[in-house]
């Protein structure tokens, strides 16, 4: 029998610090609570780090998708024009090719899709798998906040061995640490990858926001529906 020797590719998952000051405009209590829950995550063994991801509250939406979802409210009303080129231009610097990563951008929401590239990996001499998966970011304005919606809707296999290569897209739900499947320790690297980079995304959105909005309100009628 030939025995194969994979390499197990492990990503350092460093803790999250996103400080909330009394200056910023746009502030999220909730985005904050989690942040602290999310880095009781980064330590142990992969298969013990997904079992605490599991449990973190609401991030597995009714779809089988890894899901962050937060409002940042607002000091003041909003001048969604203003705040909507604040949103473009985030976009702009995190997205390679803008044009094809927009979904759409009106006057009060923006969505745009990627890539996390490579967040699970085995690497041998007869196999190789690598997991990508593909993100999606949705950006609502109202009078007097916003909400930030990050997910992953599928992860993207690629494996490749000496008999050829194939592809196949799946939801997180459908494989490990959700469900037995293959490739278990290569899911288990992308289900830790996309939490760190969904949660870092909406961090980033956060932190360039209260930097670049500029407080100039302009009055408009509140909407509670969220």
């Amino acid at each position: 029998m030939k025995h194969v020797l994979l390499l197990l590719v492990f990503f350092a998952i460093p803790a999250i610090s996103i400080a909330q000051g009394a200056d910023d405009f746009f502030t999220s209590p909730e985005f904050k609570a989690d942040i602290q829950e999310y880095n009781k995550t980064t330590k142990g063994s992969n298969k013990k780090r997904c079992q605490m991801l599991m449990k973190l509250e609401n991030h597995m939406n009714d779809e089988g998708e890894i899901q962050y979802q937060y409002v940042f409210h607002a000091k003041d009303t909003l001048n969604r024009a203003q705040l909507m080129e604040i949103v473009k231009r985030w976009a702009k610097t995190n997205y390679k090719n803008l044009e094809k990563s927009t979904i759409s951008e009106t006057d009060s929401t923006a969505e745009y899709t990627g890539y996390f590239m490579n967040v699970g990996q085995v690497m041998g001499a007869f196999k190789a798998v690598i997991i990508n998966a593909i993100s999606y970011v949705l950006i609502e304005a109202k009078a007097d906040r916003i909400r930030v919606t990050a997910t992953v809707r599928h992860y993207s296999l690629a494996q490749g061995s000496v008999s050829g290569a194939k592809t196949a897209l799946t939801l997180p739900k459908d494989v490990y640490p959700y469900a037995d499947s293959s490739n278990q320790s290569t899911y288990a690297q992308a289900y830790i990858n996309c939490h760190y980079n969904l949660i870092t995304t909406v961090a980033g959105i956060l932190m360039y926001l209260n930097k670049n909005y500029p407080s100039f309100p302009a009055k408009e009628k509140k909407n509670d529906d969220w």
